[in-house]
């Protein structure tokens, strides 16, 4: 980003020479992760950057904060609220084509919207939104992320996953598809990383589910000891794991829709099908929007996609990986992203 201001449109910009604000919601870890990531992007660049914990309450208290620096607030939709006095941003991350219609009013307050992908952006467009939509990626590579080294296959074969335990994740499709994949024990381990508040039972000895707490270093290792990272989500606004794997080259396997779009090229990952279907279920009320959908895959179609990459070659797991990951540092690599600014 070398220079001072983001352009906005062709007339428009918001000027960062006196600095910006992050305020990132603490409660979220993806969220925490990437407003990591952007105020890496920005200081990298010689912008001043503030950062802050929204507080328990998620009402921003900035009167310390210079008003001459804009504020971004990266946090869900419920917990939108902008700070009186200063120019206002909201970095917006969704994982359904549709935006709940309370949420899209609270957008409709702030200055500014900003977005990691053009599916969001897209998303917030047809919704309602009425503010600028700037696409603002952070550099997805200024964290050390170690990578595999071999491509030969040591049985069983290793898959990783990792996500909330929440239906959207799509962890029942998976477990479905690699039973029957690898119908015989042992063929395969699935490693399911999820959080302290799981309490699912593994339905056989190579499902394994991980719930203990990891930092952050300690869990950037743990990708290139996997032959695969697979994903079954119904909808990702990014895909913050998805890029994670691709740095460690290891192969991903994963349905492109929604924030994949961005993450991946088409021959660069092994593809899951899906179909695009209505999505009526929410876990509150208030996420709930009317004609969203989601991207279905059937067990059957994860299982096809598993078979194919335990039986591919280590020179096409190999090739894959290298693919995908020059493809994500031509979008989304600090080179990429400092050419974003004006």
């Amino acid at each position: 980003m070398s220079g001072r201001t983001l352009a906005l449109c062709d007339h428009d910009e918001i000027d960062l020479s006196n600095g910006v604000v992050i305020l990132s919601d603490q409660s979220l870890g993806s969220y925490a992760v990437i407003g990591d990531l952007l105020a890496a992007t920005f200081t990298r660049d010689g912008i001043a950057v503030d950062q802050r914990a929204l507080d328990e309450g998620y009402v921003p208290v900035l009167e310390s904060a210079p008003v001459s620096r804009p504020v971004v607030h990266n946090t869900i939709g419920p917990r939108f609220a902008p700070s009186p006095g200063t120019t206002n941003i909201a970095l917006v991350h969704h994982e359904w084509d549709r935006y709940p219609r309370a949420w899209v009013e609270r957008l409709n307050g702030f200055d500014w919207i900003w977005v990691t992908t053009e599916f969001v952006g897209k998303v917030l467009s047809v919704s309602g939104v009425r503010k600028p939509i700037r696409l603002v990626r952070p550099a997805l590579d200024l964290e050390p992320v170690p990578e595999r080294r071999t491509y030969r296959l040591e049985q069983p074969f290793r898959v990783l996953a990792c996500g909330e335990p929440h239906f959207r994740k799509g962890f029942h499709l998976l477990v479905e598809g690699f039973l029957a994949a690898f119908p015989t024990p042992d063929e395969a381990i699935l490693t399911i990383k999820t959080s302290p508040s799981c309490s699912w039972t593994s339905p056989r000895r190579d499902v394994q589910i991980v719930t203990a707490r990891l930092d952050r270093a300690a869990w950037l290792g743990q990708y290139r000891n996997h032959d695969l990272y697979v994903t079954a989500s119904l909808g990702e606004g990014l895909g913050l794991p998805v890029a994670e794997a691709i740095l460690a080259g290891v192969p991903v396997a994963a349905t492109y829709w929604g924030g994949h779009e961005s993450l991946l090229q088409p021959g660069a990952f092994y593809r899951i099908p899906h179909r695009v279907v209505p999505q009526p279920f929410c876990s509150s009320l208030e996420f709930y929007a009317a004609g969203q959908r989601c991207a279905y895959a059937d067990p059957r179609a994860i299982a096809a996609t598993l078979r194919r990459a335990a039986r591919a070659s280590a020179a096409e797991r190999r090739t894959m990986a290298t693919r995908a990951r020059v493809a994500l540092r031509e979008r989304y690599g600090w080179k990429a992203v400092s050419k974003q600014a004006a």
